[in-house]
């Protein structure tokens, strides 16, 4: 859900590198043979990324006569295998997203590579630079093998939608010992139907809610000494001043993360900057 800067390989480059060392003469003439379509699909691809419309390319068993299970293996063996001739592009395209951040997540390391639409029912697509975003292997285990089916089903792609612009993500103070944070998407007024659903749905699918309230229990757990020093010297004010310092200083870094929302949410409640940090 955060955008990345799409990878400069070109599609046809990049499949003829994997298939470079193909041993097998019957294996290595009908892989040849559909360069051009690999290269149209890419094309194609590029357009409905554009339009967010990948759910109208058409997933296909054979590219010619070139079964799925095949083009499959030159991804798995020769572009990820860690000696296949493809290996280098493949670790530039993990590299890509900013500090090594999953963009799915915006919270676990990068580890491998997601096929955005998956490359068994997509095999054209398989070795295709702009089909392959690093990510983390638990958002790239969720929804490996999930092809959409209408527009709101597309997931938001790293390359081609950039939300980061404004605000959406937003956390929610729940008073209770212990405290706790909540975490949803508030879409902003110029956002779709189609966007905010699709926002909606992935943040569902990946279980982001679950994942910043857990990793916001462990900052408020981490937070609380310091607070009490704050509340001790200048009680709820000050406590309200230093979050919010902390909250200005997250925003300027990241508009979305799920720090930025919990200290936005902190900040301004007033349970919480008046003793509530403490309960817990």
């Amino acid at each position: 859900m955060w955008s990345v800067s799409h990878p400069d390989f070109d599609a046809g480059e990049t499949y003829a590198l994997c298939i470079s060392r193909v041993r097998n003469v019957g294996l290595r003439r009908r892989l040849n043979a559909i360069r051009g379509a690999i290269e149209a699909a890419s094309v194609d691809y590029e357009v409905h990324g554009d339009n967010a419309t990948l759910h109208q390319v058409a997933a296909s068993p054979m590219v010619g006569a070139v079964t799925a299970d095949e083009l499959v293996a030159v991804y798995d063996q020769r572009m990820a295998g860690k000696s296949g001739p493809g290996r280098g592009i493949y670790d530039h395209i993990k590299m890509l997203p900013k500090g090594d951040r999953c963009p799915f997540c915006d919270q676990r390391n990068v580890s491998t590579l997601d096929h955005v639409l998956p490359k068994a029912e997509y095999p054209s697509l398989a070795v295709a630079p702009l089909n392959l975003v690093g990510a983390c292997m638990e958002c790239n285990n969720v929804k490996k093998n999930l092809a959409p089916i209408n527009a709101v089903d597309v997931v938001l792609h790293p390359y081609f939608d950039d939300i980061t612009g404004t605000q959406w993500l937003k956390a929610s103070v729940v008073q209770q010992i212990p405290c706790a944070l909540t975490f949803s998407v508030v879409p902003p007024p110029a956002w779709s139907a189609t966007l905010t659903a699709r926002a909606i749905n992935q943040f569902s699918l990946l279980g982001l809610a679950s994942l910043y309230s857990s990793e916001a229990a462990r900052e408020l757990a981490n937070i609380r000494h310091n607070l009490a020093q704050h509340f001790g010297a200048g009680g709820a004010a000050a406590v309200k001043a230093e979050l919010t310092r902390q909250w200005h200083s997250r925003r300027m870094s990241s508009t979305n993360s799920w720090q930025t929302a919990m200290y936005e949410a902190i900040s301004r409640d007033d349970w919480f900057c008046d003793g509530g940090f403490a309960q817990g």
